[in-house]
């Protein structure tokens, strides 16, 4: 069952929990340390795994806070939504399509996080992307903002002024699109199936500027300086800015990774 205490407590917040930036970056943060990305469950859920995007907060409470697991991006935002909102901030549903292999995005319902007003600024936060991405929340602001090593802003698409572009740049690398999006505010009923609505049944989506099956197992989780991402067998690792990529071919190398990313023992 749902409870802001139980979960202030599994992310180990113990400080302030008045809704400013400040108690929004901590809270932002210790959930990717705390939560993991986990989509391994979209193997049971079939092509269209949007059916799911209006979760049952406790179920997924349950789940994910009580029983330590990991979830989707609709999974982890919602539940972090649930609690932003409980502390008294404003927040908005986005949506998002992420860069594809060709440079291009994928379609605007791709990718769900959440916008958050704080002092006539938009902030975003997002808990449910598997990276690489921000470990804090990031200021919709052309102005580079910095941490861990890398660097992101928000500027306007230069082709599409009604979007806005996520970027991100890692040490010895120039700024890269992560996804774009507008300040639109949306609702779950968006997602819902629609036949019309040909963009939303794509059963693959963007990944780091590559096409990936809804099959394709990704888990992640931050970490104090960065963040470990595994796509398959391939593991990715940022830490203070700097990427580390490797193809985990051994079996024990490849159940060591998953066993630190789900901190389960192996």
């Amino acid at each position: 069952m749902y409870d802001v205490d139980a979960y202030l407590a599994h992310l180990g917040h113990s400080g302030p929990v008045e809704p400013t930036v400040g108690t929004l970056r901590s809270l932002h943060k210790k959930h990717l340390m705390t939560v993991p990305f986990d989509n391994s469950v979209n193997a049971e859920r079939g092509d269209y795994i949007w059916d799911y995007v209006e979760i049952d907060v406790d179920q997924a409470f349950d789940s994910l806070i009580r029983g330590g697991g990991g979830g989707t991006c609709f999974e982890l935002s919602g539940l972090f939504r649930r609690l932003l909102t409980d502390l008294g901030y404003q927040v908005d549903i986005l949506a998002a399509g992420v860069r594809g292999p060709d440079g291009g995005f994928g379609p605007d319902l791709e990718h769900l996080f959440t916008g958050v007003h704080i002092d006539g600024s938009v902030w975003l936060a997002d808990v449910g992307f598997a990276g690489p991405s921000f470990i804090e929340p990031v200021r919709v602001d052309a102005e580079p903002q910095d941490q861990y090593g890398c660097s992101y802003r928000v500027v306007t698409h230069p082709q599409d002024e009604r979007y806005l572009v996520l970027e991100r740049r890692a040490i010895g690398t120039d700024w890269q699109p992560v996804y774009r999006f507008r300040l639109r505010p949306r609702t779950l009923a968006e997602w819902k199936r629609d036949p019309s609505q040909s963009e939303v049944l794509n059963p693959e989506w963007n990944w780091a500027g590559e096409l990936v099956s809804n099959t394709t197992v990704i888990r992640s989780r931050a970490f104090d300086t960065g963040q470990i991402m595994l796509v398959g067998r391939r593991c990715l690792t940022v830490d203070n800015g700097r990427e580390e990529f490797k193809v985990l071919v051994k079996r024990e190398d490849y159940d060591a990774t998953v066993g630190t990313i789900l901190r389960q023992a192996v």
